[in-house]
């Protein structure tokens, strides 16, 4: 049966180096002239995502932030949040910041009025600054906590760092706050162009957050069942969603969580996403 709705992670599945391939925009209009919703699922922001929402001329909804955020992927209106407690985001950031990480603040631009606070004075990884110029981020920089206007529309705390540095501040924050956030620290698909250097990222949320729940709610509103998802992923972020779909596709260089729950396969990125879509369309 065609899905209704086809969700496609950016990140190690439908970006490239050079972008989003020929053959991936060709099934995504496929897909949608075929009648199939094709929502756009990262854990990049919105103004970080750009670049494919614009090859594939995305319009729609389009999840933002790891599931934190929904997006009108046209104008980047926001949809729908859900945010970090105050105090927790208070909590998590003061922990980085007596480890010496700079503290990336992601927050509801609607509100705050830009993407990011940057909190601190320590170095920043060149891989950081890179990735904030080449997306034209709306990074604001202050040196405390305090000279941040407001934490109520923080959707994600976060910072990055070179190496396996942040392990230990992994567990800190674990063992102080508990169920009381969803912590993911993995390694950058995105590799530093300007050093080298291997990036590793920590992101906060708020428990509730997933991908897979604002999936659940787009297909409330459309009036399907959540049978009618095909979601194509690859990383840690994308397990939910890969793992509750009717039909969940890992790609060929998917993380083994991601892999152990998929129903299928497919290629690398480039081809995968394209040849995943084919065939959801082949089998109408």
């Amino acid at each position: 049966m065609k899905p209704s709705l086809i969700a496609i992670d950016l990140d190690g599945t439908l970006l490239t180096r050079s972008g989003v391939t020929r053959a991936d925009r060709e099934a995504i209009a496929a897909a949608i002239a075929a009648g199939v919703e094709v929502v756009i699922a990262t854990g990049r922001s919105w103004s970080e995502s750009l670049e494919a929402l614009e090859a594939i001329e995305a319009s729609g909804p389009m999840i933002a932030a790891g599931g934190a955020l929904l997006h009108d992927a046209a104008t980047g209106e926001i949809l729908d949040r859900s945010v970090v407690h105050p105090e927790v985001a208070s909590m998590v950031a003061s922990t980085l910041r007596r480890h010496g990480h700079v503290v990336h603040l992601l927050q509801d631009a609607r509100k705050a009025g830009c993407d990011y606070w940057m909190i601190g004075d320590d170095p920043v990884s060149e891989a950081t600054r890179w990735w904030f110029e080449r997306h034209a981020v709306d990074a604001r920089w202050v040196e405390r906590l305090d000279d941040v206007p407001t934490l109520e529309h923080t959707v994600r705390v976060g910072t990055t760092a070179v190496g396996s540095m942040l392990t230990d501040v992994v567990e800190e924050i674990r063992l102080e706050l508990g169920d009381r956030v969803l912590l993911q620290a993995w390694e950058a698909v995105v590799e530093s162009e300007a050093t080298g250097d291997r990036i590793h990222l920590l992101e906060a949320f708020d428990p509730t957050v997933d991908k897979w729940t604002m999936l659940e709610a787009i297909a409330r509103r459309r009036g399907f069942g959540v049978e009618s998802i095909a979601a194509i992923g690859d990383g840690l972020n994308d397990v939910g969603m890969v793992g509750n779909a009717g039909i969940g596709i890992a790609m060929r260089n998917a993380d083994p969580r991601v892999v152990a729950v998929a129903d299928r396969r497919t290629g690398p990125p480039g081809v995968g996403v394209g040849d995943a879509i084919r065939a959801l369309l082949e089998h109408d």
